[in-house]
This record gives structure tokens, C-alpha cells and sequence, in this order.
């Protein structure tokens, strides 16, 4: 997950990144050079003591943290990576190892891609933090994440999914610590539940529907019923309810 910003060339997804206030001491672009008028020098100035920095409150899990950007609190999903869920194998690892790129109360820098935010209201974001390392890449080339396709968020989806399969080649992380790795979801929705699937037990809502951006439990108010169909992996005992045991 390392940054490799430097020498890119500046696309329209740069108006939408969320940008650090100098404060943070993250790198940021030069505003000036050679040619730039005093006044124009003064004026990127000014526009960057407005801008906000986003600071890291707390990890969630191995691809879900939560960030505080001007007084309010932000839950992020990581763009481009799927890391195993609570309670599966490998999860503590994955989650321990963004702890690692994400201390809390450390400054970070994050962009954007086509969808801000996916039906739960979380912001998808690629992440950098104040080295410049690219936590979505690291986590995905370090085996803590595998990579996954978030429509029609692909900007940096080859990057990152380069760095996955260089860990699964390698037997890195997951891939070789767990007797079946998760694969990467494809994009197409599964085949429908068949009709005679069984009923959810009164009171359970339905869990997640596939076709939406990945949802861990901890996303979720309590247990949902998944049945036979688990597009998000909800549920760990077979039981057809999702996120019972967290």
C-alpha cells in the first residue's frame, strides 16, 4: 500500500480528494514555482489553511476505520480490498496490521473515486498515511486484505489487485495461514435464491443484498437472516443467520 503519487500526472480526481491542513505535515503538492505571481502564491495560501485534516479515531476492523474531519466523526470503508471478517481466520492479523498503518490520532490523506459513499453511508476512500504509504496497497501485498473490485470505483483497482496477487503468489499473510483464503467477489450479482429456500424466523430483517459494496457485521445493528445465499459472508456456523456471533 505505498504511495505513488509522486510524478502523476494531476487528473480531475484531485478536486475531490480530502486534502490535510499543513498543520499535519503530510506532504502536500507545491502551490507555486517558477513564474507564479506573489498574488497567486498568496491565494493557494490561503485556500489551504481552509482545508481540513482528517485524523484516524479508530480502527474498525482490517478494512473499515473511522476518521474525524472538522469536528465530525466519518466511518470509512478502504476502496480495492476485502479483508477477512471478525471472527474468520486471519481477521485479528488484517486488523492488527491496519492499527499498525493507521495509529490512532495520526493525520492521513485520502481520495476519492467515481462513488463517495456506499448505501450505509460510508465514505470509500484510498487512504495514505502521514509516511506516505498507501494502506489499501499494503494491505492487499502484505496478505492482510485480498483484493476486490468496488463499482465503479476502479481508478486504482489494477494497482491494488497487482499487489494481492504477488501475495497470493507468494503465500503471503491469508493466503497461506488459512486453509481456504477468501477470493475476490466478482462484480456480477450470484444466481437468485432458489424458491423453496427457507423462511427467515419472524423478527429477523434480511441481511445485506449482494451487488453492493462489501458489508461486514460490524456494520450492521445485530443478527440478520442470510439463508442459503451469503453474498457478504455473514454468516460463520451455517445456521442461515448472519453476524449472531461477533
Amino acid at each position: 500500500m505505498i504511495g505513488h503519487l509522486a510524478g502523476e500526472r494531476e487528473s480531475p480526481r484531485e478536486a475531490r480528494r480530502l486534502s490535510d491542513a499543513p498543520a499535519t505535515g503530510l506532504p502536500r503538492p507545491s502551490a507555486s514555482g517558477p513564474g507564479t505571481s506573489e498574488a497567486s502564491a498568496s491565494a493557494a495560501s490561503a485556500s489551504a489553511a481552509r482545508e481540513v485534516a482528517s485524523v484516524v479515531v479508530r480502527v474498525v476492523d482490517g478494512d473499515t476505520v473511522e476518521l474525524r474531519r472538522s469536528g465530525s466523526l466519518v466511518r470509512v470503508r478502504l476502496l480495492g480490498v476485502d479483508a477477512p471478517e471478525v471472527g474468520s481466520c486471519f481477521a485479528g492479523d488484517s486488523t492488527a496490521r491496519l492499527r499498525e498503518l493507521l495509529p490512532t490520532g495520526s493525520a492521513v490523506r485520502v481520495e476519492y473515486d467515481t462513488e463517495p459513499k456506499d448505501r450505509y453511508g460510508r465514505h470509500l476512500l484510498y487512504v495514505w498515511n502521514a509516511r506516505g504509504v498507501f494502506v489499501n496497497e499494503a494491505l492487499a501485498r502484505g496478505g492482510h486484505a485480498v483484493g476486490e473490485l468496488h463499482p465503479p470505483n476502479r481508478a486504482r483497482h489494477p494497482q491494488i489487485a497487482a499487489a494481492a496477487d504477488a501475495a497470493r503468489r507468494a503465500g503471503a499473510g491469508l493466503w497461506s495461514r488459512c486453509a481456504s483464503s477468501p477470493a475476490p467477489r466478482p462484480a456480477s450479482s450470484p444466481a437468485p435464491r432458489p424458491p423453496d429456500a427457507p423462511a427467515a424466523p419472524a423478527g429477523l430483517p434480511p441481511g445485506p443484498p449482494a451487488g453492493v459494496p462489501d458489508v461486514d457485521c460490524s456494520d450492521l445493528d445485530g443478527p440478520v437472516w442470510v439463508g442459503d445465499a451469503d453474498p457478504h459472508r455473514l454468516d460463520r456456523d451455517g445456521d442461515g443467520i448472519g453476524c449472531d456471533s461477533r
